[in-house]
């Protein structure tokens, strides 16, 4: 095994270890009660479409339809919904932790910007979604 692998491998048994069970909910409740649905990790084929909703939220739409948001544990100051964005992974897998960068139109093509780091992933309804886009609104005014 190369050197990079044993340290991705490392680094996956260490989180593991340090976060709990990798379904540990955020704090909090859902509208049923219980705790919201949290994912360390996405799927890369399983992602439809994604969206930056606001410098903090993500918005995650999987083949399935189900939705999951994503939100930056700093932040990702500048980053905007009209904003592109790429990542880097070596693995099949959009994570916890996994850097996103945002991207620019420049030259002849895109040009980087600021690179943020992505926190858990919470299944969400689309009442949520819409709470939070109005939500959304309303702090920009």
């Amino acid at each position: 095994m190369s050197t990079p692998g044993i340290f991705v491998t490392a680094t996956a048994i260490v989180l593991l270890m340090s976060s709990g069970s990798p379904n540990a909910a955020e704090p909090g409740e859902a509208a049923s009660g219980g705790p919201p649905a949290t994912e360390y990790c996405l799927s890369l084929i399983r992602i439809d479409d994604s969206s930056i909703l606001d410098s903090k939220h993500m918005l995650f739409t999987m083949t399935d339809k189900s939705m999951y948001l994503n939100t930056l544990p700093r932040g990702c100051a500048g980053m905007d919904s009209k904003d592109a964005y790429t990542f880097r992974t070596q693995l099949n897998k959009l994570c916890n932790q996994d850097i996103i960068t945002i991207l620019h139109p420049g030259g002849h093509g895109m040009l980087p910007g600021v690179s943020c780091s992505l926190g858990m992933f919470e299944k969400v309804t689309q009442d949520q979604v819409d709470a939070l886009k109005l939500q959304i609104e309303a702090d920009s005014k």
